[in-house]
This record gives structure tokens, sequence and C-alpha cells, in this order.
């Protein structure tokens, strides 16, 4: 049995994994992803690299009284998800360790067998997709979706990066620094993962590769601002300090495990910019937003 050592929690931690996704699934979505993804109230569904429940629940509570089981290798982010499924009112999602390289479940158990952003990490992510279609029943739906925007997305800084004068001093210092430890995270921490053979770009001719039938594909686009006026203000600052919070502790563990070439005392500046910066966007309406387009490819297991 192959196991991948990697465990995405040491690069992104699970408040800020989750902070990112929460915007992202809101609920008039939920009926456009799961007809990309083929799901349908009463199915048994199996996610493959669940994360700390980005998902799980909300295709759960749109396929009730159908169930989802979310699988993942790396044990913090699954202990987190089983601690939010025990607090949460959704009694139809559950979560376990597993490998996507050796899936712990019989031939053709589940109805559809669903990925986001799981195999595109991958450095093997031919033979996850062998196990999703393994576990999946014939005439199944099997679905991956990846993100064609990469990594990080598309953002847009906010006022401080339009007008020539800084919004607040040390904007331009901060993000100089921002950017210096993004490229050091893609070169360090992130180098090694996923496929030089199948980019998550093109991770989607897999299935056609595989023989599954009916290939349907869409492109999901979605764009998150803290001060979208959908959600209420109190939401809004509490997403913003949760954010900031998110993004310090990142800081704070990146000083202190990952070789990036920023000082520690750059890190201290930037930690105070940071602060800086949360106590102007708490004041001012920045519009600062996130945007990122999925490609979700689904197709049919043969039936024989």
């Amino acid at each position: 049995m192959r196991t991948e050592r990697f465990r995405w929690s040491h690069i992104q931690s699970a408040k800020t994994l989750e902070q990112s996704r929460f915007v992202r699934f809101r609920p008039e979505m939920r009926p456009i992803l799961l007809n990309y993804f083929g799901l349908t109230p009463g199915m048994t569904v199996l996610e493959v690299g669940c994360g700390p429940d980005t998902m799980a629940s909300y295709l759960a509570e749109g396929i009730a009284p159908g169930t989802v089981t979310g699988i993942d290798l790396d044990e913090e982010f699954i202990q987190r998800a089983k601690t939010k499924a025990n607090q949460s009112s959704i009694p139809n999602v559950s979560f376990s360790v597993g490998d996507a390289y050796n899936l712990p479940f019989e031939d053709g158990c589940f109805d559809a067998v669903v990925s986001y952003t799981g195999l595109g990490v991958l450095t093997d992510p031919e033979v996850a997709t062998q196990e999703m279609i393994r576990v999946c029943r014939p005439g199944g739906t099997i679905s991956i979706a990846e993100a064609a925007t990469g990594r990080l997305g598309i953002n847009f800084l906010g006022i401080d990066s339009v007008l020539e004068e800084e919004s607040f001093p040390g904007a331009n210092r901060y993000h100089e620094l921002v950017q210096r430890i993004q490229a050091a995270v893609s070169d360090t921490l992130i180098s090694g993962v996923g496929s030089r053979r199948w980019s998550p770009q093109s991770v989607f001719g897999l299935l056609g590769k595989l023989g599954v039938t009916r290939i349907r594909f869409n492109a999901w686009g979605y764009g998150t601002a803290p001060d979208d006026a959908r959600v209420p203000l109190e939401q809004r600052q509490r997403l913003r300090e949760a954010e900031y919070q998110s993004q310090k502790e990142w800081l704070e563990e990146l000083r202190e495990t990952c070789q990036t070439g920023i000082s520690h005392e750059e890190f201290d500046e930037l930690i105070t910019l940071t602060d800086a910066r949360f106590d102007w966007l708490s004041n001012h309406a920045a519009y600062d937003w996130e945007a990122g387009v999925s490609i979700v490819v689904s197709g049919m297991k043969v039936t024989s």
C-alpha cells in the first residue's frame, strides 16, 4: 500500500482553509454545484480529500436524506471535521482518516464520488482517480473539481493598491513582504506537491483515459469580499477578524517552521503592519476581494 506523506495542514491551517471556503460555498450556489457534481437527494456520496470539512456538510444538506462520507489523510483535519460534525445539526455526514491511493471501502459502495481541489496536490492523481472509480457503483457519478486560476486565486488588495499614496503607513512594505512570503511558500512548502505529469488543470483527462463516460465540463467562478452587502455587517466584521487572526497565526507558524528567507525581524515588522492594516480596514470600506475559477468535470462509471 502506498501512502502520501504530505499533509496540507502543514501548509495551511484548518482555520485559514475554512475561512477561504466559507464564503465560496454560499447557500445560493448549492443547487448549481450539486448539478455540476451530478448529485441528487438520497445518494450515498464520498468526498476524497475533504480537509477539515469545508464542503462535505455543505453537500450533505443538499442531498438529504442521502449521506456524505469525507475522507482525508490528514489526521488534524479529520479530527477537526469530526468535532464540527458533533457540534452541528447535520446528521448525514461522517469523516474518517484514509488514503486516497487505497480507499478503505468495498467496490461499488457509493452512488457518487467527488473531489474538490484534492487530486491536484497528489503526486499520482491517476491512482487516486482509479480508486474513486473503483468504489463508485456502475452507473454512478465521478466528479473532480480543481482550480484553474492557481492555488492563490486572483486578489485585489483594496484601495491601497490603487492610489499612489499609502492608505496606512507601511502599506507598500506590507504588500512587499506578503508577496515575498507567498513566493517562498510556493518554492519550499509547496514544491513537490502535485504531479508533473498531470497538472490540476489537466487532471480531468484522467476520467476519459480511465473509461468514464458521458463526461461533462463546467466552469465555476466565485468571488468573495469581506464588504459584500449580502453578508450582515456584524458577520462581516467577524469574518474580517477571523481572517486577521488566522493570518497572524499563519505568520507565527511560518516564522518558526519554514525556511522562507524572511528574517525574524521582518516577520515582526510584517505582524506589526498586519495589525495596522486591520485597524485601517475596520474603519474604511476597502472592498478587498478574492476570486477564482474552478473547472468541474463529471462522468458516469460504465455499467459493464
